[in-house]
């Protein structure tokens, strides 16, 4: 009997479902008080102001009464977002709360509001595919206003992948030989903290001259890594990045970098445009490539498989996002 030939994998695979978890939507220092701007996530159109008071709200994007945009011209007035279609008014919880020409506001006349945080410079916004509160919560980052380290550094990029594939590198010392051109595949430890909730990749990593970085990495969901670099005493420096999905297969990455002030004019511009050439690196590979929910592993991708396991818990069960 003759096989039939299925169809090409790139039509037929599917990229993960989007996971639970915080995700970047704006730099805080790109949204003073009183503007408004538009923000595309999770496949949505959301709207992102700063009240007059300085509080960051993100609430769906379009009006109940005729579907205008409110982060396009919408207007901040006090605590509330205007629409620029009729001027109805919505407050930090998503009510209406004057209609300029009607006394009478209907009950239904209400937005979707989305649990946001601000800290470590930067907006971040709750996703949960079942519209839960926040499980846990996010990090701190002391490194990013210790008068010992610089001034952050920042750097954004549009990634043609999603959030598990892009992130999924951290666990894959072995591409750093192919990818990266590494002389050899780097000494590294995987491991997850008792908890299961974070994930700390731990390499020597070598950077030319002689010099060999601990690195270590930390990985705290999908989408949100911290890593810190030590090349000697008081010669350390830290990246932290964290993602906004803009849709399944489009990533958009925000990387701040900070260096010990003992190292500045030695390695923070050279640290900067390394990850930038690290990242086009990569930029052939996720563009082409597909994601496959249940690859093949070898004996030796222990890491891989460990990653894939930590990743499953955050997305539901019946999501099938990572494979196995």
């Amino acid at each position: 009997m003759n096989q039939i030939v299925e169809p090409c994998e790139s039509i037929i695979n599917t990229t993960p479902e989007f996971p639970m978890g915080w995700f970047s939507v704006a730099k805080s220092r790109d949204l003073q008080v009183g503007e408004v701007t538009r923000v595309f996530a999770f496949d949505r159109e959301l709207a992102l102001y700063r009240t007059r008071n300085g509080v960051a709200v993100i609430q769906d994007a379009f009006c109940p009464h005729l579907g205008a945009h409110l982060g396009v011209n919408g207007k901040v007035v006090g605590e509330s977002l205007q629409c620029p279609f009729h001027g109805w008014r919505f407050d930090a919880k998503g009510d209406c709360v004057e209609i300029p020409y009607c006394d009478a506001i209907p009950d239904r006349a209400k937005l979707r509001i989305w649990d946001s945080v601000e800290k470590n410079g930067e907006i971040y916004m709750w996703f949960h595919p079942q519209n839960t509160a926040p499980q846990f919560e996010l990090p701190d980052f002391p490194e990013l206003e210790d008068p010992n380290w610089t001034s952050p550094r920042y750097h954004e990029i549009k990634i043609p992948a999603s959030m598990q594939d892009i992130a999924e590198n951290t666990c894959d010392p072995v591409h750093f030989r192919y990818v990266h051109r590494q002389p050899d595949t780097p000494p590294s430890e995987v491991t997850v903290d008792e908890d299961g909730r974070t994930l700390h990749l731990r390499a020597d990593v070598d950077v030319g001259g002689g010099v060999i970085s601990k690195l270590h990495s930390k990985v705290f969901q999908m989408g949100l890594a911290f890593v810190r670099n030590v090349y000697g005493p008081n010669a350390e420096m830290v990246v932290y990045n964290s993602a906004q999905p803009i849709d399944r297969e489009t990533t958009l990455l925000r990387w701040t970098l900070t260096v010990r002030r003992e190292i500045e004019d030695l390695a923070g511009d050279n640290v900067m445009t390394g990850i930038i050439e690290g990242i086009q690196q990569d930029m052939p590979i996720w563009e082409n490539k597909v994601h496959k929910r249940k690859p093949i592993f070898c004996r030796e991708d222990q890491d891989l498989v460990l990653f894939r396991k930590w990743a499953r818990q955050f997305y539901l069960p019946e999501a099938g996002g990572t494979g196995s």
